[in-house]
């Protein structure tokens, strides 16, 4: 048998459920062109030149950028990335504005999962095992799992050569294995799946349990999207709604596979845990820094208090009022995700269970041709602020650190809200005393293979917006 390797891929998932771009979108009503920011590259004469001129401008990094004007005959997506500073590995540009902008809304055509992807060592031979299915899509109804793993798509082997093209099909067939203790073997069954008209719900599961005898809250949750009137931000709001009328006074919050999204709902979410006090009085959930420009321009035209500068908390019809909760997180968890967690900390008690997060402080506009008619269909992410917590805290780029450590072993995955699945059980063993904080140093490894990030393929799933 091989030995395994497991790499988070991120092209994986944006395959498979047909998205090209992004959990971490804004809707136009936030867009910074549309609220007061001078549209930069409108009077533009190529791509180029507009990329240019909007880069010059917000990006975070922008006084490394070269004072000479492109030509205008560049290839767009060479040109940006060879604007990018060394350490940016998170800006990215899109041929497709409108489709990125359609998925914002979170109803698109796609499969309905999400797959972590990974490698035998010593060969070129790839596999997949699935995170998690959405409700009501068609890899549910063909009874795809949480857990499954895919060799093949279509009969043939997945390699690190043909596994983009073979998964970028509108629909194929899909070949399983399974661990047997020492490697993957071929399991002989297959199953069918075509893409569908999905709802890319994020709330994949919520629960309400009693750990020593009080009601205790578990909900995953894997995107931060409000989606279109912000029905997926509603649909959080009524899961924790649910919670709060079952009277739950500890919570579980599932962040594993979650990279990030809208700054509005890390908001939301962060004003439904913390204490009723911190709410209220509108405390601090993290503050921003940007390039020159736009903070001369947030701070001249919104004051010192512009909610560019800082978020804060909010008063929330579903606040849990809690002095506690519980995240479980790996190296996906990111952006948005990294600043709940950390603008939580100064306010209450945080206790990370799982692995180190992703370390994102950053965020990014969504940039795009604002002519109507546009003269183009490209975008753009660059990288416009960091973020710190009331605290001061940033720049963890090797991501928050867990009080306990647990790797998450997807090839024993369970079922959410199966009390055998190790992080679970983790959460709730420190509920109960019966675990204390480790994170002086690491339990003993428990899985049959290491973990290998994809860096650069991250980049497209972790970029946040802020409100304006």
């Amino acid at each position: 048998m091989y030995k395994l390797s497991f790499v988070k891929d991120y092209f994986w998932k944006i395959v498979v459920l047909s998205v090209l771009v992004l959990s971490c979108t804004k809707d136009e009503d936030i867009n910074p062109s549309g609220s007061g920011l001078p549209d930069i590259g409108k009077d533009a004469e190529s791509i180029p030149e507009w990329i240019y001129e909007e880069m010059s401008f917000y990006y975070f990094w922008n006084d490394g950028i070269s004072k000479d004007e492109p030509s205008g005959d560049e290839d767009p997506e060479s040109y940006f990335y060879n604007l990018l500073d060394n350490n940016d590995i998170f800006s990215f540009i899109s041929d497709d504005a409108e489709a990125i902008k359609e998925e914002m809304t979170g109803t698109i055509l796609a499969m309905g999962f999400s797959s972590s992807y990974g490698l035998f060592s010593n060969s070129n031979n790839l596999f997949a095992v699935v995170e998690y299915v959405y409700r009501d899509s068609p890899a549910e109804k063909a009874g795809l799992k949480r857990g499954d793993i895919i060799l093949k798509i279509n009969g043939e082997r997945l390699t690190n050569d043909n596994y983009l093209k073979l998964s970028s099909n509108e629909g194929f067939s899909l070949g399983f294995g399974e661990y047997n203790g020492n490697g993957i073997i071929d399991a002989n069954r297959e199953i069918n799946i075509a893409t569908g008209q999905i709802e890319l719900d994020p709330v994949i599961y919520s629960e309400v349990m009693t750990v020593d005898n009080q009601k205790t809250g578990y909900l995953v949750f894997v995107d931060f999207i409000a989606g279109e009137n912000d029905k997926w931000l509603k649909s959080l709001g009524n899961a924790i709604g649910e919670m709060k009328e079952e009277g739950i006074t500890q919570f579980i919050m599932d962040l594993r596979y979650n990279p990030g999204g809208e700054v509005k709902v890390a908001e939301y979410l962060a004003s439904a845990i913390a204490p009723v006090s911190v709410v209220n009085s509108r405390d601090v959930l993290v503050r921003y820094t940007y390039n020159e420009n736009l903070t001369d321009h947030f701070t001249g035209v919104q004051g010192v208090d512009s909610p560019n500068l800082l978020s804060r908390f909010a008063p929330n019809i579903n606040n849990l009022n809690l002095d506690n909760v519980i995240f479980l997180t790996t190296h996906s968890t990111a952006s948005a995700s990294e600043l709940v967690i950390n603008g939580l900390e100064p306010y209450m008690d945080v206790t990370i269970v799982g692995e180190p997060t992703f370390g994102k402080f950053y965020g990014a506009f969504l940039l795009f041709d604002e002519n109507d008619p546009p003269k183009h269909n490209w975008a753009i992410a660059p990288i416009t602020l960091k973020y710190a917590n009331a605290d001061g805290v940033t720049d963890f780029a090797n991501g928050l650190t867990p009080d306990i450590f647990l790797e998450d072993d997807m090839l024993h995955a369970k079922d959410f809200g199966d009390d055998s699945d190790p992080m679970l059980a983790t959460a709730i063993a420190y509920l109960k005393g019966e675990i204390i904080d480790n994170s002086s140093g690491r339990i003993a490894t428990t899985r049959k293979y290491e973990p290998i990030y994809n860096l650069k393929r991250i980049s497209r799933k972790n970029v946040f917006f802020i409100q304006e």
